[in-house]
């Protein structure tokens, strides 16, 4: 063991630092969807506790946080780059610096990890810094940057490891227990190396596995009533053709087609705003002989689209029952710096200087109430929404099941789609609740309580998934607590190192 963690020290040269964080960022995103490799963001994330743990300064760990940040983001969130030059008229080199800079923003957050690692490291106690300290600062950082500036909850590492042991801990703590059950493990696959700590590192790393196995056994929740027969639109519109005058009947003829074919459907759901325009609009012009005979009929009829306000400064990204048009959600959690700008007024002066397009949604009231579609009460979310459990948390117990639309077409042919499909399988396991996803392009699918894919149709094609959804009663712990058992023990924790650094420091 000895001589193999002396091999790993010389590998992880400091002439050599650099370029191995950056390239396992870059390795951690196979972890991912579409690729699904687990194991790889273990080996991820020793390596970079590797590196941590032969820093010599803060400035030093940081730097190597930064690094593998950019490798992690540079490669994972390179589908920025595509919706901004293709499909938002940006000028490349302007996409380019944008997204770079969105790529920098984001590896911040490992860099400060990387000093808070290197900040608190106590060379003496190898085993408690690689099993305890790095995990919590990585935990740390990860919530941290799913919280600054309205969050930007993207490749978090507790969601590679859906279908293992450790997704046992996602109805328990979230996506946060499972992050920090990959992060401890990895800590003690690198503790395996220290000369006499592999029977503690052993023991502790099946002790760990073996109680996610354990866990995966709970029914939090229970089914009740009959399951909800579901249509699920997929209009296969093309982004750059979206929002093209000469689309918009075409666009409206394909999804009211493929609706009525499916009327004898429970619920019926369209993506994410289907119809590219006002629907005040519509519902008095192209969409009024649908909508009368939706009215007449006994099916709930759920549509994306753009609702003006009682303020006419106010727009919203909206999802309207056409059944009963008095049923609607506007979302409320919008993307930072896509659909909301937190520094709205100076972004609007630079979108003027490069010709970069600017405009803004209006968030939706945070006290909206799940929807009776079906028959039972539905949790609506819109794309991004399905990043943040917590909040989707709040619509629970009412909702028996939840429902997310999204128009993926802005990522076409990139990893976004398939990385926010696993984001809605953790939404399902965290929250013990069945989802229906329907998008324009991909991926459709409905999603059970284990975070199991049980249905879905191919991307990228035009198509309806018919399937059932079954409508749970009760309460995960997480979707009970949410982030406060994850954020106690972070406090607790980083607390007590606080307080016996101030104590020495001052014996």
């Amino acid at each position: 063991m000895k001589s193999a963690f002396t091999f790993l020290k010389k590998v992880f040269s400091p002439q050599k630092t650099h370029l191995i964080a950056l390239l396992l960022g870059g390795l951690s995103v196979f972890a991912f969807a579409p690729f699904n490799i687990s194991p790889i963001m273990l080996a991820a994330i020793a390596g970079l506790f590797m590196l941590w743990l032969e820093a010599e300064t803060r400035f030093e760990a940081a730097k190597i946080g930064l690094w593998f940040g950019l490798g992690q983001f540079g490669l994972g969130v390179s589908w920025l780059f595509s919706s901004m030059y293709f499909y938002s008229g940006v000028a490349l080199p302007f996409a380019v610096i944008l997204t770079m800079g969105f790529v920098l923003f984001l590896a911040l957050s490992t860099a400060l990890g990387g000093w808070i690692a290197l900040f608190f490291k106590n060379a003496k106690q190898p085993g408690l810094v690689l099993t305890l300290l790095f995990p919590a600062v990585w935990v740390l950082i990860e919530l941290v940057r799913s919280t600054i500036f309205g969050g930007f909850p993207f490749l978090l590492s507790g969601t590679t490891h859906l279908d293992t042991w450790l997704d046992g801990y996602a109805p328990l703590l979230g996506v946060w227990g499972v992050s920090w059950a990959i992060a401890m493990s990895a800590g003690l696959l690198l503790w395996l190396f220290k000369e006499k700590s592999w029977v503690r590192a052993s023991v502790t790393l099946c002790l760990i596995w073996s109680i996610g196995g354990l866990l995966q056994n709970v029914q939090w929740v229970k089914p009740v009533d009959k399951p909800i027969d579901v249509a699920l639109i997929q209009g296969n519109i093309a982004q750059e053709k979206k929002w093209l005058p000469d689309e918009f009947y075409p666009t409206l003829k394909t999804y009211i087609d493929l609706t009525k074919k499916n009327m004898d459907a429970d619920v019926i759901v369209w993506p994410e705003t289907a119809i590219p325009a006002y629907y005040d609009v519509v519902e008095k012009g192209a969409l009024q002989g649908f909508i009368k005979d939706a009215k007449l009929l006994n099916t709930d009829i759920l549509v994306g689209v753009i609702a003006g306000g009682k303020n006419s400064e106010n727009y919203y990204n909206a999802l309207i029952n056409v059944h009963n048009p008095e049923d609607r959600y506007y979302k409320q959690h919008l993307v930072p710096f896509s659909e909301f700008f937190p520094f709205s007024s100076a972004f609007a002066f630079v979108s003027g200087l490069f010709n970069i397009p600017f405009a803004e949604f209006s968030h939706g009231d945070s006290s909206q109430q799940p929807i009776k579609l079906g028959g039972h009460d539905a949790g609506l979310s819109i794309c991004y929404e399905m990043a943040f459990g917590e909040e989707l948390a709040n619509s629970l117990p009412q909702a028996k099941y939840l429902i997310t639309v999204s128009n993926d077409a802005w990522f076409a042919d990139t990893f976004e789609p398939a990385q926010q499909l696993q984001e809605v399988q953790m939404r399902a396991l965290e929250l013990g609740r069945e989802i229906a996803r329907s998008t324009n392009t991909g991926y459709t699918a409905i999603v059970d309580i284990k975070g199991n894919i049980r249905a879905q149709i191919p991307p990228y094609e035009e198509g309806v998934l018919r399937g059932q959804v079954q409508p749970y009663d009760g309460l995960t712990f997480y979707a009970e607590w949410k982030t406060l058992p994850i954020l106690f023990l972070l406090f607790t924790y980083f607390g007590f190192l606080i307080a016996k650094r101030y104590l020495l420091r001052r014996a």
